[in-house]
């Protein structure tokens, strides 16, 4: 029986999570490229330790997600003044073989957990209109749609919910 374990990516695991994140160009609603997310941003994301991984017990990277800091989305109007200081979620991706077992869930709601330790009071994302994997799971959590957004040349559902809060 597998476990998943949640924690800071390490600099080790640059390459296994850019190789995570590859796999999922092409795949339905990704709006990711050859070029996007990159090596840099993920370096810099490990670096800030605002990235995060899940890891198999054969300590075997099944998803990753990140803390970013993109002014374009934080000015999005849609926004609640409700929190103070909310930060944005991005570049979530599970393995396939992982898929449709709560993994995106779960590490969505460990990584709310650590950004209320870091201060944050809340979380917002965005989710491609067209990617029904995502929506299908965002449905699932303690999080509500606040607007939309055109950005990126992609549709945007625009999600916000409390920093900590459990499903």
């Amino acid at each position: 029986m597998y476990e998943f374990k949640c924690n800071i990516a390490l600099p080790e695991d640059a390459e296994c999570i850019m190789k995570l994140y590859k796999t999922m160009v092409g795949k339905e609603g990704c709006t990711w490229s050859e070029d996007y997310p990159s090596m840099e941003t993920l370096i810099s994301d490990i670096k800030k330790g605002n990235e995060f991984c899940m890891k198999d017990n054969n300590g075997n990277i099944v998803a990753a997600i990140a803390i970013d800091e993109d002014a374009e989305v934080e000015q999005l109007e849609v926004w609640s003044k409700e929190y103070k200081n909310a930060g944005e979620l991005a570049r979530l991706a599970v393995i396939e073989d992982c898929q449709n077992r709560g993994l995106a869930k779960e590490m969505i709601e460990y990584v709310r957990k650590e950004m209320e330790k870091r201060g944050y009071d809340g979380i917002h994302f965005l989710a491609s209109k067209t990617n029904p994997a995502a929506l299908a799971c965002y449905e699932k959590m303690d999080v509500e749609i606040v607007g939309e957004a055109f950005l990126y040349e992609t549709d945007w559902w625009c999600y916000e919910g409390k920093a900590g809060k459990s499903i």
